[in-house]
């Protein structure tokens, strides 16, 4: 730490005071000062999902109503973000430009697995924090190979285990078909189903298909799947795909069973434009409280949530798990940077980020919390379901572990 007269002077007064005096330092890392700390951030505001850059602009919106509030520790918060497009290859370009050019402290909420796969080697090879990724892959869990990244959500494998016991439990004879995006996104889910099926899912996975995320539509492969006679159907998709493969569904008179990723199944994005009938009975993950649901209106953070938007971001739709998620992402990140206090280099930022212990935020469902070790990073131990009832999205049973 630089010292200048005014420290040493008071630093001397000091240890005539006190024979063991303890001086409070501040240690910065890049991005950070006495009065802000920057972080950057990745959103795909265009492109084929552009309805998840909804998560983007409610963390924005938050920082600056914290901003207001007088910062974390009298810092404000700046998060500096670019459109990516859902391009791995912009991804990592506008990443290095955060880092290398913004001199952020840390990247935040990265959406998507395949532009979180383009981007973890650079920033972990740079010893740069990538925290609270909207992506559950597996990967992000291996902390000897990606030790300073945590991801925000629950592993698709977990979410996917959960769905296959949910299944044997209530549809023990179900026949399943699959859509899948054929990335990690997929595969990930793929393998949490199977071994939640066990030795059954041979027989019980009765088809298959894939899609790219470049492809126009996958209405063929929805017509297929229906051709096996399957009576479940998982849509591990996003975006656009998921509105029309529940549409598509709905259209040719397949009315199996619909499970979603907790991810796609945003009311205002997905279920209202794919129609209340198509979506009505379909079932997902959750860990916020759905505003929807008219059980939680006077649930402090959801009445918490609906004053925050109503004047930081009055144009989002509180109902749309989208707004929970960055809502409660930014407020984790606060908790972070908050434990921090003055020792804001990237080493801190991430051993804070690395020992969470049954974190609570005000939107989360009951029986969830938020803990993580140097070991162990996934976020997220137990997971609701919740059922969409052509209106809203109703949990039903209590908190499953993961």
């Amino acid at each position: 730490m630089k010292l200048n007269r005014r420290t040493v002077v008071l630093g001397a007064l000091a240890s005539m005071a006190a024979p063991l005096p303890a001086l409070a330092q501040k240690r910065h890392g890049p991005g950070v000062s006495d009065s802000e700390i920057r972080i950057g951030s990745t959103m795909p505001f265009s492109g084929p999902v552009s309805i998840l850059g909804t998560l983007g602009k409610t963390s924005l919106a938050y920082f600056n109503q914290l901003n207001a509030a007088g910062g974390i520790n009298g810092r404000r918060i700046k998060l500096i973000q670019y459109d990516d497009g859902y391009n791995p290859g912009k991804a990592l370009e506008l990443t290095r430009r955060l880092v290398e050019q913004d001199e952020v402290s840390l990247i935040f909420e990265t959406v998507g697995t395949a532009t979180n796969n383009a981007i973890y080697r650079y920033l972990n090879g740079k010893k740069v924090p990538q925290l609270l990724i909207f992506s559950g892959a597996n990967k992000w869990n291996d902390v000897a190979n990606a030790p300073f990244t945590i991801s925000g959500m629950p592993t698709y494998n977990a979410e996917g285990r959960i769905y296959a016991r949910w299944i044997l439990e209530n549809m023990p004879g179900a026949r399943i078909a699959i859509l899948m995006q054929n990335d990690d996104f997929g595969r990930d889910y793929l393998t949490g189903i199977k071994a939640g099926l066990g030795d059954k899912a041979k027989d019980m996975i009765v088809a298959q298909s894939t899609y790219e995320t470049t492809d126009a539509s996958v209405d063929s492969q929805v017509v297929s799947l229906k051709g096996s006679g399957a009576n479940v159907f998982i849509s591990l998709s996003n975006g656009k795909f998921t509105v029309q493969s529940m549409k598509k569904a709905h259209d040719i008179g397949w009315k199996p069973q619909v499970i979603l990723p907790l991810g796609s199944s945003s009311l205002s994005a997905i279920m209202r434009p794919a129609g209340a009938e198509a979506g009505k009975g379909a079932i997902t993950g959750v860990y916020n409280k759905p505003v929807s649901d008219p059980q939680f209106d006077k649930d402090p953070g959801v009445v918490g949530l609906r004053e925050f938007l109503k004047k930081w971001l009055p144009e989002a739709d509180p109902s749309d798990s989208l707004v929970g998620g960055g809502y409660t992402a930014a407020q984790v990140l606060e908790n972070i940077l908050r434990r921090c206090g003055d020792d804001l280099t990237r080493e801190n930022i991430m051993k804070q980020a690395s020992s969470l212990s049954g974190l609570t935020t005000p939107l989360l469902m009951p029986g969830i919390t938020l803990s993580t070790s140097e070991k162990d990073h996934e976020l997220y131990g137990h997971l609701w379901l919740q059922r969409f009832d052509g209106n809203a999205w109703i949990p039903f049973g209590k908190a499953l572990s993961v």
